[in-house]
Order: C-alpha cells, then structure tokens, then sequence
C-alpha cells in the first residue's frame, strides 16, 4: 500500500507580505545593511561621545564656557581649509577605501583621550586637538559617505535608504546621550570614550564586507586640474536655483545650531542645575524627535510632494524660541521646543539630501557635496566660537536667546526662494561649463 502525504502550504497574506517588504526596504540590499549597521554603530558611539566629551571638560578639567564653546567649534574649524579640496580629492579615490582609513585614524585618535584619561595626563589642549583632528578625517568620510550610499542603491531607493540612516541617527540622538551621561556618572569618563573609539572598528569592519553595486573606481587625474575641479563643484553649487538656497539656509541652521549645541551642556549643568546622567537622559530624550522626524519624512513627500514637505519640516524650526525657557523642575517642559527642533531638522535633512544625491551627476557628486558641508561646516565652526563669546560677554540664558533665533529664523531663505512655488524639487540637473 502506497501513502500518499499531503502538504499543506501556508501563505503569508499579500498585503502583510507587501508591508513587511516596505518596512525592510533597502535593509534587504545585503551591502546596504553592512554599510548601515557599520554607520549606525558609529553614530551611536558619537552620540555617546557628544555628551561625554563636554563632560569631560566641564566636570573634570573645570574648563570655562568658551573653551567648552571651543571643543564643539574645533570639530569643525578644519572645514574652513580642507572642505572644498576634500572634495575633488575624495572624488579620485575609491570611496569605501578612504571611509576605513578614516574610521581607523578617528579610531586611534578617540582612544588617546581614554588612555590619557586613565593615566591622569588629560588636558584641554589635548581635547582641542583630538576634536580638530577627529573634525579634519570627518571631512573626508562625510564626503566619501554621501558618494558611496548612491553606488550601493538605485536612484528611486535613496529616499528610503537615506530615511534609514537619519533614523539609526536619530536613534543614536536618543540613546547616546543618555547611555553617555549614566557612563560618566558610574563608570567614568574614560570608559564613555572608548566605545565611541570601538564603535569605529564596527564601521571599518562593517564597510569592508560590502560590495558596491556600481563603479567605485579611482581616477587619475592631474594635480593641476584640482583648483579646477573645486571650482566645478562650487560653480554647480552656486548656480543651480535649487541647492543653492537649500545650502545657504543649512549653513545659517548650522550657525544656530553649532552655538545652541555648544551651551546646551553647560547650561543644563551650571545653569539649571542637573547632574551629568539627568543631563544625558534629558539631551537623549530631545534626540527622540529626531527618530519621529525619520519616520514621518516619507509619508510627509507622499502627501504633499518634496518641495511642500521640506518647507513644513523647516517651519517646525520655531520652536527652538521656548527653549531658553527652560528651568529646574516644571520648567524643564519648554525643553520640548528643542523636541520639535529635532523632529523638522531630521524630516526636511532626509528630503533635502535625497534630492541633493539624485540631482548631482555621478562624477561630481563628491565635490559638490563637500562644497554644500563646506558652507555649512565653516557656519559651525564660527558658531562655536560665537557661542562661547557670547556666553562669556552676557550670560549663558541671554546667548541662548540669540542663537535659538537664528535657528527659528533660517527657514526664511528658503520660503523666499524658487522652492517655495513647487510641489516637486526638479532632477537631474546639467553640468555647468562641462
């Protein structure tokens, strides 16, 4: 007698099969996921790192306003000298390459301030110079890194890629701040360092395994052709109707933000009176808008186009008023503006930067983008500066006033550009002048 078996099959409903495929997205691209587990790792290890290291100078070497005003700026001061040739330099190279002997230099340096630390030889000086250095090999990174996610997915899947990487970012914003708070309280500072110092051998091993999809090739060009490929770069920058603005509001935005960021620890601390953990928890918990701002950023380009939703998500920047608002106890809601800060600052950077990769010819790409940081970057740089002057000269609150209203204020350049008529941002653009 033959028995015969019978198989049953269970199917997964199409509509929960199509939703569990849009909730993966471009985490079902293989080198994808490498290359976003490797980023996200690092930017938690950073997220860490932005509330300890102040920490450090606040807490253990008794460091004054400015010279804490100083270590925010110092991360970004190198973009004044190095942004744009970074640039044409990043764009002759291999890209994946170049991020791993970043990540490994940023590695070794993160891990001198722990081991300075425990043998009781830090000093501010060392601070400033490790934030300079660690600001001048994030030049070449970020440049490389805003290259490298189009050769590992298509043009209609950076949107969604680059959704996933604001939101790990977003995420670090929530936890780092709070997981590096409770470190410095309990384990020490030192320790807070080190696993920012590791979370850069996470990333360089992470990139090593990827594959790009597309080209990453090194092209030999010149050395007298550089001065030329910067201007390349600038020229497509400062013509295009759309960047342009688009970079002139980021580099005003990152003035405010550079010089709110550069107090913000200082002014929990010494002005409304929280210890270092409450201070992490706190600063984590404003990140949290940022992780809302990732996931409503598509549904907001779905519903109104990306023009329209850039320009809701900039809006949302005026609530960065009622943060010098903020005091011990109950007063420590107002800190819900800087909340909503986060939450239009995160939407409207995944809106813009996908449209800024997918309008940019491939061979230029990594010149115009470190063009675009350059402005912004160098903003940052004297918004460090300008923060700590300023708090020195009239108090910590009254700076603060200041510079959250130039955060509150930067949209107007972009609702008085050509942005403000369209519903859908224009792509691809022509090269200028070849």
């Amino acid at each position: 007698m033959t028995r015969q078996h019978s198989t049953v099959t269970i199917e997964v409903p199409p509509s929960r099969e199509r939703r569990l495929r849009r909730i993966a997205g471009t985490l079902g691209n293989k080198n994808f996921k490498l290359f976003w587990i490797g980023e996200s790792t690092s930017q938690f290890g950073t997220g860490v790192s932005s509330v300890v290291i102040p920490l450090v100078g606040v807490s253990v070497l008794h460091a004054g306003t400015f010279a804490i005003a100083l270590l925010t700026a110092a991360g970004w001061l190198p973009w004044l000298v190095f942004g744009l040739p970074a640039g044409a330099w990043v764009d002759r190279f291999r890209k994946r390459t170049l991020m791993i002997i970043c990540d490994l230099v940023s590695l070794i340096l993160f891990a001198s301030i722990a081991i300075s630390a425990w043998l009781g030889v830090l000093t501010i000086a060392q601070l400033l110079l490790v934030a300079m250095l660690a600001g001048l090999v994030s030049i070449f990174f970020r440049a490389a890194f805003q290259a490298y996610i189009p050769l590992l997915l298509q043009k209609d899947e950076l949107a969604d890629g680059n959704a996933k990487l604001q939101a790990s970012s977003a995420f670090a914003m929530v936890g780092g701040p709070g997981v590096g708070g409770a470190i410095a309280q309990f384990l020490g500072i030192a320790a807070g360092v080190i696993i920012d110092a590791a979370t850069f051998a996470v990333s360089a091993v992470c990139l090593l395994a990827t594959r790009p999809n597309k080209s990453d090739v090194k092209t030999s060009r010149p050395k007298r052709e550089l001065v030329q490929e910067i201007r390349d770069g600038l020229r497509f920058l400062l013509y295009d109707p759309y960047l342009f603005p688009m970079a002139a509001f980021t580099a005003t935005l990152g003035l405010g933000l550079s010089s709110t960021d550069s107090l913000m620890v200082v002014f929990y601390i010494r002005i409304v009176g929280t210890s270092s953990g409450v201070t992490g928890t706190i600063l984590g918990l404003l990140g949290a808008g940022g992780l809302f701002g990732a996931v409503i950023s598509a549904r907001l380009v779905r519903r109104y186009g990306n023009a329209r939703a850039m320009l809701i998500c900039r809006v949302l920047l005026c609530f960065a008023l009622l943060f010098p608002l903020t005091t011990r106890g109950v007063g420590l809601i107002f800190s819900v503006g800087w909340f909503m800060v986060t939450v239009g600052l995160i939407s409207g950077n995944i809106i813009s930067l996908s449209f800024r990769q997918a309008r940019c010819p491939a061979q230029i790409i990594g010149r115009v983008s470190a063009t675009y940081y350059t402005l912004t970057y160098s903003a940052m740089a004297i918004g460090g500066v300008f923060a700590g002057a300023l708090g020195t000269c009239i108090g910590i609150r009254p700076a603060l006033w200041v510079t959250c209203a130039i955060i509150a204020s930067s949209s107007l350049i972009l609702f008085f550009s050509p942005i403000r008529h369209l519903r859908e941002l224009p792509e691809p653009a022509p090269l200028v002048g070849g």
